[in-house]
């Protein structure tokens, strides 16, 4: 695994190359980039179609502006998890950023299955729930929004899946906390995107790799739609009983 600062440095053409694009668009009085990203795929995507919004917005991300969702290469292995735990799969994410992962996770999902995430960012909240409409999945998902520990405090029924893709430095504390109101399921798995090199050291990765009741697997991967090296911790409760 390269270093932070080594991949910092490499990633450096793209940073640059992204600011130039954030920049065009703000000259052009383009809508902000959730936005755009929501103007583009009601306008390219077929509606009722989870498959062709999510193409569409990988399409954006390369051709337009980068959009931090968990993209074409790791998003399989979300779908993975969600078809090995079935349709009926409760699932709960944190950052729902555009909808990206929700929809990619609530595709799979039939009567009884559904997909709760939670966003700080009211934008968020609201371009996810009318992308995951326009994607015909708006009945097995939901989005929140407030602090995570806020909804996770509100939250009552365990899950099979976590998926953590929002502020890095929350990890921990989040997960710290849904092991505490008990909110896994037996054999839930929880997965943690963006923990590699690119993103700097993380507590989090140590203190789940370390856990007795977590096996954890790191697999290495690439910064979304970038040649960027990254990484994604996916770690499977291994009691029997809930979380306490």
């Amino acid at each position: 695994m390269a270093n932070v600062w080594t991949t910092r440095i490499r990633a450096l053409p793209w940073g640059m190359k992204e600011l130039g694009r954030a920049l065009r668009a703000r000259l052009r009085g383009e809508p902000s980039l959730r936005e755009s990203a929501l103007q583009f795929v009601q306008a390219q995507a077929t509606r009722g179609d989870p498959e062709s919004v999510l193409r569409t917005l990988d399409r954006f991300a390369r051709e337009r502006r980068f959009l931090m969702n968990v993209g074409d290469e790791k998003g399989p292995l979300l779908e993975e998890t969600v078809r090995a735990v079935g349709p009926a799969a409760r699932i709960l994410e944190l950052g729902s950023f555009v909808g990206y992962s929700a929809i990619l996770m609530a595709r799979h999902l039939a009567v009884g299955g559904c997909v709760t995430s939670i966003d700080i960012n009211e934008t968020s909240s609201r371009v996810s729930r009318e992308m995951a409409e326009f994607a015909g999945v708006a009945d097995r998902t939901q989005f929140l929004t407030g602090k995570s520990s806020e909804r996770i405090g509100g939250l009552s029924e365990p899950f099979d899946i976590v998926f953590l893709d929002h502020w890095k430095s929350l990890y921990l504390s989040d997960t710290q906390m849904i092991l505490e109101r008990r909110l896994l399921r037996p054999d839930a798995v929880v997965i943690a995107d963006n923990v590699g090199p690119f993103f700097g050291e993380n507590d989090y990765v140590a203190w789940m790799q370390n856990h007795p009741d977590f096996d954890s697997e790191y697999k290495e991967a690439r910064v979304e739609y970038q040649n960027i090296e990254d990484g994604v911790l996916v770690s499977r409760w291994t009691r029997q009983v809930a979380a306490d």
